[in-house]
């Protein structure tokens, strides 16, 4: 049976809250370095030119990118539904110095933001896939546009559906299969029973429906990453390795076909700066 909502996001937390204190070691690895300086790179061209525009990181995890945002003078807004996650987040801004005056942190999932006030922020980042995570990526595709302010951008992140076909293949399981390819849902599986929650994955056109029908225009999706460097991480070792292989990946992502290889994708939306007149002989 089928677990709820609730029981999936409550798993959710304390998984999260769990791993919190040991989350950033389990990502230090170069292909995890690899995959950074591509998401970086995709977000780089959308950072606010004007130095007081407010900006959020949603799933926000230990912090990685709201940090980022701040060394880069934003004031930002931390936000995940594991309050383990937001200590951790407290404990980085104490190395910040003054510029951990213009961070905010909020214990709060991303399909109910109710503290966060409407046309708010000019750069929304939801990385680590917090879309797939989420109990109801529909709601929270809603409350990423409300708080947007009009022109602002959001960047997130969600796991490719296709890319997790090869697993189920794998198992020879025509029936899970058939499941999946319907509904996209799957699971995150640790040792323990209660940590385990429900992830939905989406095709590239399934997410820009979502976020098209949240009522934004989508920018761009790409995939990350195109070249399977866990596979072989003796890639890594070769003499200018990290460049090189960035160049392949940015030539690749190129090619929108080459979404179909990503485990996750990366879609850019942004808010139109045009309110829409009503008819007034309606």
């Amino acid at each position: 049976m089928a677990r709820n909502r609730d029981d999936s996001s409550e798993a959710s937390r304390r998984y999260h809250n769990r791993v919190a204190p040991k989350y950033d070691a389990i990502y230090d690895d170069p292909f995890w370095d690899f995959h950074d300086e591509i998401t970086w790179r995709l977000i780089k061209p959308h950072l606010p030119r004007d130095l007081s525009a407010r900006c959020a990181d949603l799933g926000c995890g230990t912090g990685k990118w709201g940090l980022r945002l701040l060394k880069s003078g934003f004031a930002t807004t931390f936000l995940d539904s594991a309050p383990g996650m937001i200590d951790e987040v407290k404990a980085r801004l104490v190395d910040m110095g003054p510029r951990a005056h213009k961070a905010t942190t909020l214990v709060a999932d991303i399909v109910h933001m109710p503290d966060l006030p409407d046309d708010t922020f000019t750069l929304l980042l939801a990385m680590g896939d917090p879309l797939s995570i989420c109990s109801d990526a529909t709601a929270a595709a809603r409350e990423i546009t409300r708080i947007l302010r009009p022109g602002g951008v959001a960047v997130v992140t969600a796991d490719n559906r296709l890319a997790g076909i090869d697993h189920y293949i794998e198992r020879g399981n025509l029936d899970a299969l058939e499941q999946y390819v319907r509904d996209g849902k799957t699971r995150w599986l640790t040792d323990a029973q209660e940590e385990r929650f429900e992830l939905t994955t989406f095709t590239p056109n399934q997410l820009r429906k979502l976020f098209v029908n949240a009522g934004l225009e989508v920018l761009d999706i790409t995939g990350k990453t195109i070249l399977p460097i866990r596979q072989n991480r003796k890639l890594l070792d070769y003499p200018h390795a990290m460049e090189r292989l960035l160049r392949l990946e940015m030539d690749l992502q190129k090619d929108p076909a080459s979404l179909g290889r990503c485990g996750h994708l990366q879609l850019t939306a942004r808010k139109s700066l045009v309110v829409e007149a009503q008819d007034p002989t309606s």
